[in-house]
C-alpha cells in the first residue's frame, strides 16, 4: 500500500509517468476500504491464528481476501487528464487492460458497474478508485485460483448477501488453469493494447524511501488500520 500511494504523490508531482503494477501480498492479507469498519467486516481472531494480514486502504469500497497463493493485485496511477472525468468510466476505461489481456486465453470478462469484473455471471475482479492531487490511483483485483471456502472465513459477510461462493468465481474454477507469470504477461500486454508501450523498471531509490516511510508511518500502524 505504501508503494501505491507513493506512485500516486510522485505522479502527481509529474516525477513519473502513468504507472501499472502487477503484485501479491505475502503472506496473504485482507485489505480493508477506507470508510469500513475492521472489527465489523473481518474476522481478526481467525486472520491471526491462520497468519493472514490486514491493511487499510486509501481507497474505498469493500474488504477484500487476497490469496497469496490465487490472487494477482494491480494498480494503476493515471493522470485525471488522460482518463475519463465521470467515475464509472473510468472504472470501466481502466480495466480494459485487464479485459484486453484475459482475451488473449479467450477468456470473455465483463464489467459491471461500479467497479466489478464478472465471469459467467459470477465476480472474478474487484477494484477500488480514489484521486488526488490531479492523479487517480486504482487497484484491484484478478482471482485466478483464490481459496474460496477461506475467504469465506476470514470475511463477514453481511446477512443481505449470498454467501460467496455463489457470487464469486476464479479462472480455475471456470475451467482455466493459468500459471501465474503467463498471466500476468498476457495482462501486461493488454495494458499495453490500452494505453500504449510500457518501459519496465525496477522502483527507484525514492520510491523505496517514500514507501518505506509510508509503511511505517501509517500502514503498520494499529492507528491506522484500526481508525474505524
Amino acid at each position: 500500500m505504501g508503494i501505491d500511494e507513493t506512485l500516486l504523490l510522485l505522479r502527481a508531482e509529474n516525477k513519473i509517468p502513468d504507472t501499472f503494477r502487477f503484485y501479491s501480498f505475502f503472506p496473504s492479507c485482507v485489505s480493508i476500504g477506507y470508510f469500513q469498519s475492521i472489527r465489523s467486516s473481518i474476522d481478526l481472531d481467525y486472520c491471526n491464528r491462520n497468519n493472514i494480514d490486514h491493511v487499510r486502504r486509501i481507497t474505498g469500497g469493500g474488504n477484500v481476501f487476497h490469496d497469496s497463493c490465487g490472487e494477482i493485485t494491480y494498480s494503476v496511477v493515471m493522470s485525471e487528464k488522460n482518463a475519463p472525468e465521470n467515475i464509472l468510466e473510468s472504472f470501466e476505461y481502466l480495466y480494459q487492460g485487464i479485459i484486453k489481456g484475459l482475451k488473449k486465453h479467450n477468456i470473455q470478462a465483463e464489467f459491471k458497474p461500479l467497479n466489478d469484473l464478472f465471469l459467467n455471471s459470477k465476480k472474478l475482479s474487484g477494484s477500488a478508485q480514489t484521486r488526488k492531487f490531479g492523479v487517480i490511483l486504482q487497484h484491484g483485483t484478478l482471482m485466478y485460483n483464490s481459496n474460496i471456502e477461506l475467504m469465506e472465513k476470514v470475511l463477514k459477510i453481511s446477512d443481505k448477501k449470498i454467501e460467496i461462493k455463489k457470487r464469486v468465481t476464479t479462472l480455475f474454477n471456470e475451467g482455466h488453469n493459468l500459471d501465474k507469470h503467463e498471466l500476468i504477461k498476457s495482462l501486461k500486454e493488454g495494458f499495453e493494447e490500452i494505453y500504449g508501450k510500457s518501459e519496465e523498471e525496477n522502483l527507484s531509490r525514492e520510491e523505496l524511501i517514500l514507501a518505506k516511510k509510508l509503511s511505517d508511518e501509517k500502514y503498520e500502524t494499529k492507528e491506522w488500520n484500526n481508525k474505524r
